[in-house]
C-alpha cells in the first residue's frame, strides 16, 4: 500500500477513540487480526510468525481496510506499533 493511502487512513483512525483493554502477545494479535479480516471475506490465516493471506494477497481496494483493522486493533490490545 502507499505512503499516501497509509498516513491518511492514520490520521482517520487518530480520530477514533480507542482505549487499550489488555495487552495481548504477538500470535494472538495475528490471529486476532486474521479473523477480523475474515468476517470481510479476506483469505487470511493467523500463524505465530503473521498473518498469512490466501493465492491472491490483498486485493489493492482492500489495503486500507486491512491496515485500519491493524492499527485499530493494535491500540485496543496494546500492540507494539513494530509487530503491527
Amino acid at each position: 500500500m502507499n505512503e499516501s493511502i497509509q498516513a491518511e487512513v492514520e490520521r482517520t483512525l487518530s480520530t477514533i477513540p480507542v482505549r487499550a483493554s489488555r495487552q495481548m502477545t504477538s500470535t494472538e494479535y495475528q490471529f486476532r487480526v486474521s479473523e477480523i479480516l475474515r468476517l470481510f471475506d479476506i483469505d487470511a490465516v493467523g500463524s505465530e510468525t503473521g498473518v498469512v493471506y490466501g493465492d491472491k494477497g490483498v486485493e489493492l481496494e482492500d489495503q486500507p481496510l486491512v491496515w485500519a483493522i491493524r492499527v485499530l486493533v493494535g491500540r485496543r490490545f496494546d500492540i507494539p506499533e513494530a509487530i503491527m
